[in-house]
C-alpha cells in the first residue's frame, strides 16, 4: 500500500485528464457558445499546482512528460503538443515557486499565466500543423471565457491539488522524521 501512495498524483493527473475530455464533450454546447470558446483544462491546473506546491521533485516533470503523452496519443492523434507543454509548464512552475510566496493569491495567478500559455500553444501548433482554422481573434475572444473556466477549474480543485502534493508527494521516497 505504501507504494501505491507515492503514485496519487499520477492517478490523479489521469483521472484529470479524463475528467477534462468528459467536460469537454459533455459541456461543449455551453462552452463553445457564443461569445468565444473556453478551454476545459483541469490537468493544466493540476500541473502547474503540482509544480508550485513541490518545487524540489524533478519526477514531478517526468510525470507531466508522460501525461502529456497519453494526452498527445488519446486526443490529439499525433505526439508533440501536450508532450511538450505539458512538462514545460510543470518545469516553469517550480522554478516560478521559488521566488513567490506559498499564498492562495500568487498560485492563482500563476494558473491564470500558465492556462493562457497553454491555450496560445495550441491553438499556434494545431492552427500551423492545419488540425483546425481559426484566426487569431477568435483566440483573444477565447481568452475571457478560457481565463473564468481556469478560475472556477482552480476553485474548485485547489484544497484538492495541495492536500494530495503534500500529503503523497510523487514518488517520494524520503521518510518523515
Amino acid at each position: 500500500m505504501n507504494i501505491l501512495r507515492r503514485w496519487y498524483v499520477a492517478i490523479a493527473l489521469f483521472a484529470a485528464l479524463i475528467l477534462d475530455g468528459i467536460c469537454s464533450f459533455r459541456l461543449q454546447s455551453i462552452l463553445f457558445h457564443g461569445f468565444g470558446g473556453a478551454a476545459c483544462w483541469f490537468t493544466v491546473v493540476g500541473i502547474v499546482l503540482i509544480g508550485l506546491c513541490d518545487d524540489q521533485n524533478i519526477d514531478n516533470v517526468w510525470l507531466s512528460l508522460g501525461i502529456g503523452l497519453i494526452a498527445d496519443v488519446f486526443y490529439m492523434g499525433f505526439i508533440g503538443v501536450y508532450t511538450v507543454i505539458f512538462p514545460a509548464i510543470c518545469f516553469l512552475s517550480e522554478k516560478v515557486a521559488r521566488f513567490l510566496p506559498e499564498i492562495f493569491i500568487s498560485r492563482l495567478i500563476v494558473s491564470l499565466l500558465a492556462y493562457l500559455l497553454v491555450d496560445i500553444y495550441v491553438f499556434l501548433v494545431c492552427n500551423a500543423v492545419g488540425v483546425i482554422s481559426v484566426s487569431t481573434l477568435d483566440l483573444v475572444k477565447s481568452f475571457l471565457p478560457s481565463l473564468i473556466m481556469c478560475l472556477i477549474i482552480f476553485l474548485i480543485t485547489y484544497a484538492f491539488w495541495v492536500w494530495l502534493v503534500e500529503k503523497y508527494p510523487f514518488l517520494d521516497k524520503r521518510t518523515p522524521y
